[in-house]
């Protein structure tokens, strides 16, 4: 485990002045972390690994590596920064990883603390190809993976590690791997997501360097994920404002239209008719203490399906489509004496059921 020391210490280690060292930690060249009371604090691996490059006498090799760190990091913020929609940004992180690891596989996944569940959102391979995403998981079936993500700290597996976690060794022998790097992505101190870098041709020992940069690409990559998730859930939100305002438009005429017919059971019908039009309902039930009437939105007209001359590919055509799931919602009027059931082929918006207890609400006025 790294030790902390201080810049006068890291100076005689290194052979350069304390204000070379501070500099070099000013501007990121050389990592540090400050006390409570401010003082820097270098870590000894840090200072070993940079010393093995200055070579005992030229600082170019340092200086060279240590701006390639930067160099990365700069690309891997523009790059990242320039994509907002989610799959062209996964694609970008496997791209960067890949090419900078030398790895053949790079997967994003998202992780549910709450559940314990890890979710693939994509893979690539160093080509580029995105693969089939695997099934989600529970990471209490891998404690290495549970650690890197609770403990925020990445891990390497090697099949012929023989200390290795053995269910992530029997997972890459499974996938004919030989090496997997797993880096957390980590959004305010919480663990969102995972990076797994494999490398079939080889067992790996990753570099602190190499480590250095994977983590922060992950760094990145988990604020970019999170601000693309915070946007996909603005538009959606929109959308939902978008219908429920055309909703509140047309209330009142649809009301009206439906209020005006003379008949008790013609009106349920038409109201129940209006609804289905006005919310994009499958169907609507109107029901009073003495009577109910309902209506279904009619199904698109079925495509003509071109003629098969494989009774296979005629039969694939001919199958019916998977069922979507029904979302049931339900108004009331104050007094309980008229409700609206509604059938919605999606999540009803938020307002939906307010706007349909008013609406029952006003029903009831005339059906008295």
């Amino acid at each position: 485990m790294s030790t902390y020391v201080s810049v006068q210490h890291a100076a005689r280690r290194l052979g350069v002045s304390p204000v070379t060292v501070r500099r070099w930690t000013a501007t990121g060249f050389l990592p540090c972390t400050r006390t409570a009371g401010g003082h820097r604090r270098i870590a000894t691996d840090d200072i070993d690994e940079l010393a093995r490059a200055i070579g005992g006498s030229s600082q170019l090799a340092a200086r060279r590596a240590r701006e390639h760190e930067l160099d990365t990091i700069v690309e891997v913020s523009i790059a990242l920064a320039s994509e907002v929609e989610s799959q062209p940004l996964l694609a970008e992180i496997a791209r960067l990883v890949t090419r900078l690891l030398d790895v053949d596989f790079c997967a994003v996944s998202s992780f549910e603390p709450v559940l314990r569940l890890v979710r693939t959102l994509a893979e690539y391979d160093r080509g580029g190809e995105r693969l089939p995403d695997t099934e989600t998981y529970d990471v209490r079936r891998f404690p290495l993976t549970a650690e890197v993500l609770d403990e925020h700290v990445p891990a390497v597996v090697n099949v012929d590690d023989p200390r290795a976690d053995p269910a992530e060794v029997a997972e890459l022998r499974a996938g004919g791997d030989r090496s997997l790097l797993m880096v957390p992505l980590v959004y305010r101190g919480e663990s969102i997501g995972l990076l797994e870098a494999s490398d079939a041709r080889r067992a790996r020992s990753y570099s602190r360097q190499e480590l250095r940069l994977c983590q922060a690409i992950a760094g990145q990559a988990a604020v970019a994920l999170h601000n693309t998730s915070l946007r996909a859930a603005s538009l959606s939100d929109r959308d939902d404002l978008a219908r429920l305002r055309d909703a509140l438009r047309g209330a009142a005429p649809a009301l009206a239209a439906a209020l005006a017919v003379a008949d008790d059971g013609t009106r349920l019908e038409c109201l129940a008719r209006n609804l289905c039009d006005l919310l994009g309902a499958v169907s609507c039930v109107v029901a009073t203490p003495l009577r109910s009437a309902g209506a279904a939105r009619p199904s698109a007209p079925a495509a003509a399906a071109p003629a098969h001359k494989d009774p296979a590919r005629a039969a694939e055509a001919d199958a019916p489509a998977p069922p979507t799931t029904a979302h049931v919602l339900t108004g009331r009027a104050i007094d309980g004496s008229v409700t609206l059931t509604l059938t919605l082929d999606r999540p009803p918006s938020d307002g939906v059921a307010e706007l349909l207890d008013l609406i029952a609400t006003v029903a009831a006025g005339t059906t008295r």
